[in-house]
């Protein structure tokens, strides 16, 4: 069995990281897919040389606060956001089997993401939006604080007993294994099929009973999750003028919710938008009835989609078409929200932090330490990250 060679794979796209460099324009970028394992590539055919010469990518640099010292580096994005061989115990085979297939993922929401940074319409046909949920729950997975869960085995106890329950079935030696053979059969299995396996989890409504009882190809906790991603729905976020959104290693599918429900996921897809995936409950106007607390987030961010029907206008479910196409609106976001999503990131991150307008991170700051108290739950402290925004702040306008 022969193995990859040593590779830096990303977590959060390169794509998406460049937006946050000083040096990033939309006009010169030609990069569509995020270079996630140094095989896949693929660039913007309408802007090659006439001459088919290979034009250098430049270089693109991004402020990363890492935690551990309090420190800010401009950092290489091929080196930021990733971990080297992340597929580590994968044949070769495996490993470019499975890039491709996020590549092919990729392609799509990168798309639909470049039309969100170009101010385009924004329309994805009911397959497209299928694959663009299931491109952000894989990368959601993959991030670093999401495998080192289970390399570190840090887990419930009740968590912890149906992952044993789970290894017990399939054979598997180690925990760390899990992850990767959860990833697996996400990765090569069609989203229609993953949800026909959820529904064998439906037929109870006792989440404890599911843990027991579900013996399947993929560990239960992440199938729920899959499935739960699955059936939200898409809304476009757009930073009000004078903000911005942040970056950390968990922004790409950090949620906010109560008791395990969760209202949002958010997916940063440059400083000035973001993906959002809303609770379906919102949709069915059903989330007041649930006994939870209300979202940081007001109804007026959220925005049913434009739906046009192949089969004509609201046709029976069996009669939904992969061809219905959804149309989208950008949201404009107030800055006092977009301060909350990023408060969000500042309290949940565990290593790196990303900005890309030092006046809009001090702003974000000081509106976490304002609220943290009252709204999260780790209360970090960011004096140093803090004075050292200031001091570029004054040095910018001494100049």
């Amino acid at each position: 069995m022969t193995h990859p060679q040593s590779q830096f794979h990303h977590y959060i796209p390169r794509f998406i990281l460049k937006t946050f460099a000083d040096n990033f324009t939309l006009a010169t970028n030609t990069e569509l897919i995020a270079n996630n394992s140094t095989v896949f590539k693929a660039t913007d055919p309408d802007v090659q040389p006439r001459n088919n010469s290979h034009r250098r990518q430049p270089d693109y640099y991004i402020n990363l606060y890492r935690a551990k010292d309090h420190s800010t580096v401009l950092s290489d994005i091929k080196r930021s956001y990733g971990l080297d061989d992340m597929y580590r115990d994968v044949t070769t085979d495996d490993c470019m089997k499975f890039e491709r297939l996020l590549a092919k993922m990729e392609n799509a929401s990168s798309t639909f993401i470049r039309s969100i940074w170009a101010g385009k319409d924004l329309a994805l046909t009911r397959s497209q939006l299928s694959d663009m949920k299931k491109f952000l729950a894989i990368m959601m997975y993959r991030a670093e604080h999401r495998r080192s869960q289970y390399y570190d085995e840090s887990f419930d106890m009740m968590t912890m007993l149906s992952i044993r329950k789970h290894m017990a079935n399939k054979n598997i030696e180690r925990v760390q294994d899990v992850w990767f053979d959860n990833l697996k059969w996400l990765i090569e299995t069609p989203t229609k099929d993953i949800m026909e396996e959820y529904r064998k989890t439906t037929k109870t409504m006792d989440p404890m009973a599911i843990l027991r009882e579900y013996n399947g190809p993929i560990h239960v906790v992440e199938l729920m999750d899959f499935a739960h991603m699955a059936t939200n729905y898409v809304c476009i976020w757009e930073a009000e003028e004078g903000s911005e959104f942040i970056l950390s290693e968990g922004c790409f599918g950090a949620f906010e919710g109560h008791i395990g429900i969760c209202f949002h996921n958010f997916f940063v897809v440059s400083p000035r938008y973001a993906i959002v995936l809303v609770n379906r409950q919102y949709m069915w106007g059903t989330m007041g009835m649930m006994g939870l607390r209300k979202s940081f987030f007001g109804e007026e961010l959220h925005a049913n989609p434009e739906t046009v029907y192949k089969n004509g206008p609201l046709p029976a479910e069996n009669d939904f078409s992969q061809d219905d196409v959804f149309k989208y609106r950008r949201i404009i976001v107030p800055k006092r929200d977009v301060y909350k999503v990023n408060g969000i990131f500042l309290d949940a991150r565990t290593k790196y932090l990303t900005y890309k307008s030092s006046v809009c991170m001090y702003k974000s700051l000081r509106y976490y330490d304002k609220v943290k108290e009252t709204m999260f739950h780790t209360h970090y402290d960011y004096t140093i990250l803090r004075r050292k925004l200031f001091a570029d702040m004054n040095r910018t306008h001494a100049t």
